[in-house]
């Protein structure tokens, strides 16, 4: 069986309104920085 488990998962109990808001416009505009992500393979080490 394939592990599902995500290296650097937290979970996290949002505790407010404005915690939501936060934490959606991070998921939101996230990819966005992908390009830039050390992690992605695509990513140029200049």
């Amino acid at each position: 069986m394939t592990a599902v488990w995500q290296r650097n998962y937290h979970e996290h109990i949002i505790r407010s309104e404005k915690e939501h808001r936060n934490i959606e416009a991070y998921i939101e505009s996230n990819p966005a920085n992908w390009s830039a992500d050390e992690e992605n393979p695509s990513h140029s080490l200049e």
